[in-house]
């Protein structure tokens, strides 16, 4: 019975632990240190569910899956793998509700189990179209699909499974750009097109970028994903184009995102502008951090717990019974000391040439595109590794949402071969 409470602790510690790496995973506040600390607790309880064995598969890892906690049910499914339980795994993901299979699948694309990724193969013969797409997701998360399974879902039912295989066929393979691609670019499914173009223009076809400008240009629905293809992708000339979705207020914190990820000088002194605004401070002044390298902390940054005095109080402490409750990760962004950021920049401009792309304050260059990933906020290393990996045509792949020490294994892959990164804009060469 001892034993038993002993593996119960360890779950529901497993269980919050997970919670919060999920979520460390995608802040602003995190770095990847920090992530690694809160992965060892979670690590240290799962470690800990594994050693009762048979008493913690029947006694706390099955009756987990009677649950609605997604966290909990991905540290038991992890749980279960870890102790050789690949067979009832699979089949309670087959027989999962639709909120349990995406827990039961982010456990299956970290799992290490042996010959997994083969007995995941063998699902996608399944006839269920959502389970499919379950499993083609982890199988790409762990890079084990094989390109004639991503080309078969590139004309699947389910738009995830066509997502997920066009993000993960780099380079696209050339026969299906000439066939496939043109289809795939003019869906009425936002996530295809903007795959679609990713991929594209990761492979050189002109069609996909000119698709991209097209679609940042019309600000609808297609541009959101388009706005920071075109900011990491595109030259100073692209520019224009995503500015002026500041003028839109409901783009407006999107193009602040996007406009981070470009790195011209223009788009810098754009930022700059919308320090004062309160609705997107705090976006703004992450953007211009990313490019100029300046960190918002000490004089540059209000003080925890600070903020300007026309800006309302956070929705949890307003009597407003119609606020927003939930918290958005920009939320945890410091807000910047408007004045003493203006003061830097009017020191450090001149340092700046306007016709560069700079990242965290240097010449845009392979080898500091890595060093981007290794130390920029959590959130912002989802696009970054993208960018690598579109630059290296999927030669050079950064997990940003895997186990750090599986991510430092990859960013290390990276790091030595950053010289042959490319770095021109997605335009050049193009046929």
């Amino acid at each position: 019975m001892l034993l038993v409470d002993v593996l119960e602790e360890h779950l529901d510690e497993a269980e919050f632990r997970w919670l919060q790496w999920e979520k460390a995973l995608g802040a602003p506040d995190f770095s990847l240190t920090e992530t690694a600390r809160l992965e060892e607790l979670l690590l240290a309880h799962l470690d800990g569910l594994v050693v009762g064995a048979s008493t913690a598969i029947e006694s706390v890892l099955r009756p987990a899956f009677e649950t609605e906690d997604a966290f909990r049910i991905s540290a038991a499914t992890y749980a279960l793998l870890a102790l050789g339980e690949v067979d009832e795994v699979l089949l309670r993901l087959r027989g999962a509700e639709p909120f349990a299979r995406p827990a039961i699948r982010r456990a299956l694309a970290l799992s290490e189990a042996p010959g997994l990724g083969a007995r995941l193969l063998d699902l996608l013969k399944q006839e269920d179209t959502a389970l499919q797409a379950e499993v083609l997701e982890a199988l790409v998360f762990r890079q084990e699909a094989p390109p004639e399974a991503l080309l078969r879902f590139f004309t699947h039912d389910e738009p995830r499974a066509r997502v997920t295989a066009l993000r993960g066929a780099l380079p696209f393979p050339d026969g299906a750009a000439r066939s496939l691609l043109p289809m795939l670019l003019d869906s009425s499914h936002p996530g295809i097109r903007a795959a679609a173009m990713e991929a594209g223009a990761a492979s050189g076809v002109k069609q996909a970028w000119e698709l991209c400008r097209t679609a940042v240009r019309a600000q609808d629905a297609h541009s959101l994903e388009a706005m920071v293809l075109l900011a990491m992708g595109g030259g100073v000339q692209e520019l224009p184009f995503l500015m002026a979705l500041l003028d839109a207020e409901k783009l407006r914190p999107q193009a602040l995102w996007a406009l981070g990820f470009s790195g011209w000088v223009a788009a810098m002194e754009a930022c700059l502008a919308w320090l004062e605004v309160p609705s997107v401070a705090q976006l703004a002044g992450e953007a211009f951090a990313a490019m100029t390298g300046l960190r918002l902390e000490g004089p540059y940054a209000l003080p925890p717990g600070e903020r300007p005095e026309d800006v309302p109080p956070p929705p949890e402490l307003e009597e407003d019974l119609d606020a927003d409750l939930v918290p958005k990760p920009e939320d945890d962004l410091p807000w910047p000391n408007v004045t003493a950021v203006r003061g830097w920049w009017a020191a450090e401009k001149k340092r700046f040439v306007k016709d560069t792309r700079y990242l965290l304050g240097r010449p845009f260059s392979g080898s500091g595109l890595v060093e981007a990933l290794e130390t920029s906020p959590m959130r912002r290393r989802h696009v970054l590794a993208r960018e690598l990996a579109l630059r290296s045509q999927g030669t050079l792949t950064v997990r940003t949402r895997a186990f750090t020490y599986v991510q430092r294994a990859e960013q290390a892959k990276a790091r030595a071969a950053s010289a042959r990164i490319r770095t021109q804009p997605f335009d050049s060469g193009l046929r």
